[in-house]
């Protein structure tokens, strides 16, 4: 089982949901709490499930993967450090559209979102080559 779980800011810090998984949501100060608290959420209703005797369905949210989706106005909020405009460029993408897509005055499509997510990580890739003397 994939659980999609999507974190989100909020007034008081940051919430998360799964719309697979109704009803179980959780918030904290920051990503790392809300990870944690989720975390919780699901063993609670794992027990609860084996309280019910639904083994079965307890056993596959204990052993479930937990995938995190920001939206990218949050993102950019949570990573403050990056410049929008060079960030665009670097990704190849339309320094004006991606501050749209971040305001959310434009919708992300599923081929711009993991445009994204392949410029992101080659940058990691980057920068984990690199000691600084």
């Amino acid at each position: 089982m994939d659980i999609k779980l999507i974190l989100e800011k909020s007034s008081t810090g940051y919430s998360a949901f799964s719309e697979n998984l109704p009803g179980l949501v959780t918030a904290g100060e920051n990503i790392d709490e809300v990870k944690e608290n989720f975390k919780e959420v699901l063993e609670m209703q794992a027990d609860y499930l084996e309280e019910k005797g639904k083994n079965k369905e307890s056993e596959e949210l204990r052993n479930a993967s937990v995938t995190y989706y920001l939206d990218l106005k949050t993102f950019f909020e949570y990573y403050s450090l990056f410049n929008k405009s060079e960030l665009a460029k670097y990704l190849d993408i339309n320094p004006s559209l991606l501050r749209r897509l971040s305001s959310g005055r434009e919708e992300l499509s599923d081929k711009k979102a993991l445009q994204i997510k392949n410029g992101l990580h080659k940058l990691a890739s980057e920068l984990n080559q690199f000691d600084f003397a």
